[in-house]
């Protein structure tokens, strides 16, 4: 491991608040106002970029004061919250979150990892949390980068991490243990997690090899329920009390939802008190450290695609952005967005209808799970304003059919 890579055993068992505390001590000081990369040039608003652009191809938008402000939300979370970096992992989004505190990452692949490293070196701490994880990843991300903290669901994987990852008291393997799903959008147990009496055996396998256990879990992606959450920590807190085995870590996941239109989203504090009361409910040492790994909640309200209306059909329209670029989400028919439209000239406004809205490739899954409401008469050459496009956009786009998001800009400052 490399020695200048902070040991998660060296605070592991203080308290949260003294954990906290110390990692804050341990990290080294770095330049908090640079933007890693080319800056992206910034206009004050969506109008301010489509009067000057008047663009031909989609516009993406970023705006970092809705990232600190989502940021300053979660520093009330009572543990450490690390952002998934597979949500939105442009440099810009990264940055920010950074500066504004949110200084450990979910990391997914050996490319997050490095990604994660060159931006921050030994200041950010990063979490393996995939479990189905290659072997030449675990060794790199061990040799080369030091993490410490890997999580699994099978004892395969337990094994490969073992044989592949530098051995010592700091290591952390957490059991990712399945929950039922509770008013989810996106429902994760299916793929991953351990039923409750693998996880116990598998607890107890990590604590004989002589490594220190943890448990982690996601109650899914959008999830409008913050019981969901205490329901999965008592859970937790009874596979470990069967097992007998003293927790390092619990992570609770993330699924802390995004406001969209039509979703009844509790305020976060709402989640935070179901995950702190539930904790204080089961049996925890002091120091075991509490985790979340928020993504959607953290960059969902600071993306903004701008797409223009390239035909009309009647009632259906085509633009140049769809599900093969940043609107991969829109897929779903409960995914909505709020949408503004931008006229290309001036006229009186239209009485509002719904449109079906296809994409601008060739293929007839490129279309919108959804119609949305816009004013009746648009027409070729407006602009469509999707706003809270942050999360899984830039991630998920593709350069299928030729066609590829890659002007982004950014809104304020």
């Amino acid at each position: 491991m490399n020695a200048h890579k902070m040991r998660l055993s060296d605070y592991a068992f203080n308290g949260v608040h003294e954990f906290l505390e110390r990692v804050e001590t341990a990290r080294p000081v770095i330049e908090r106002s640079r933007v890693v990369g080319p800056a992206l040039p910034s206009f004050e608003n969506v109008d301010a970029v489509i009067a000057e652009l008047q663009p031909a191809e989609p516009v993406f938008c970023i705006e970092p004061s809705k990232l600190r402000e989502a940021a300053r939300r979660f520093s009330a979370f009572p543990g450490r919250a690390l952002y998934a970096v597979k949500c939105n992992p442009h440099p810009l989004v990264l940055e920010t979150l950074f500066n504004a505190g949110i200084a450990d990452f979910d990391v997914a692949s050996l490319e997050e990892v490095r990604l994660i490293d060159s931006l921050f070196g030994s200041a950010a701490g990063q979490f393996f949390n995939n479990p189905a994880k290659s072997r030449p990843a675990i060794r790199i991300a061990s040799s080369t980068h030091g993490i410490r903290f890997y999580t699994a669901d099978c004892e395969d994987e337990i094994e490969k991490i073992l044989q592949e990852a530098d051995t010592g008291s700091d290591l952390i393997i957490a059991v990712r243990l399945a929950t039922k799903p509770a008013d989810a959008r996106y429902v994760l147990s299916t793929k991953f997690g351990a039923q409750p009496n693998e996880a116990v055996r598998l607890l107890k396998m990590i604590q004989q090899r002589g490594v220190k256990a943890g448990i982690s879990f996601h109650v899914g992606s959008q999830c409008l329920s913050p019981v969901a959450f205490s329901a999965a920590i008592a859970l937790a807190g009874k596979v470990a009390d069967t097992a007998g085995v003293t927790l390092s870590v619990l992570n609770v996941g993330g699924g802390f939802p995004a406001p969209y239109p039509g979703d009844r989203v509790q305020g976060i504090e709402s989640y935070f008190a179901s995950i702190f009361h539930a904790k204080g409910g089961i049996n925890l040492p002091a120091g075991c450290l509490l985790l979340c790994e928020p993504g959607r909640s953290l960059v969902a309200e600071a993306g903004t695609t701008i797409a223009q209306v390239v035909v009309r059909r009647g009632k259906s329209i085509y633009i140049n952005d769809g599900v093969f670029g940043t609107l991969q989400e829109l897929t779903h028919p409960k995914e909505n967005r709020p949408v503004r439209l931008v006229r290309s000239h001036s006229r009186p406004a239209g009485v509002t209808a719904e449109f079906k809205v296809y994409g601008p490739t060739c293929d007839s899954n490129d279309v919108l799970g959804a119609p949305i409401s816009l004013p009746g008469d648009v027409q070729e050459g407006d602009w469509i304003e999707f706003g809270m496009m942050g999360a899984y956009s830039l991630s998920m786009r593709t350069k299928f059919n030729g066609f590829h998001t890659d002007k982004l800009v950014m809104l304020g400052n």
